[in-house]
């Protein structure tokens, strides 16, 4: 048996070394960056509003549109409802008929065209009402 010295000793190469601490690093920092980026997505809410049934009536034109938040956060109505038929746009005012859009929640939310906007019983309505998120809520009605 041979007895190895200090000189007859073999590490291993620097290439190596460096690519083992290299790749010993980026598995650490993958960890990491899942522990953080998970438990911050824990932390983080959003609303998450979609309409649901919806009816317009077509003399005066007023919609009735119910929006849901499925989402984790509350939101509001900023306002402003876009309703389209008759291949004209009119802007008005949404308000909240009753509820609130609470994360969980269920809102009635109305929009009036003018008054000189009638849409005939039976045209499609599209529209989209804007919340409080930036975001606009698209829906589909039929004039009655």
């Amino acid at each position: 048996m041979k007895v190895l010295t200090g000189r007859n000793r073999k590490g291993i190469s620097p290439v190596l070394a460096t690519v083992v601490l290299v790749a010993i690093t980026l598995v650490a920092a993958t960890a990491i960056a899942g522990f953080i980026f998970g438990l911050m997505g824990t932390f983080t809410s959003t609303a998450q509003v979609a309409a649901g049934p919806s009816s317009c009536s077509s003399t005066p034109e007023v919609c009735t549109i119910s929006l849901q938040n499925v989402g984790s956060a509350n939101v509001g109505i900023t306002g402003v409802c876009n309703v389209k038929f008759g291949g004209n746009n009119y802007l008005s005012t949404a308000t909240i008929l009753s509820g609130n859009l609470n994360a969980g929640n269920t809102a009635s939310v109305g929009c009036t065209t003018p008054g000189s906007a009638h849409a005939i019983s039976g045209t499609q309505i599209v529209g989209s009402v804007s919340i409080g998120n930036g975001a606009y809520v698209q829906f589909v009605a039929t004039a009655t």
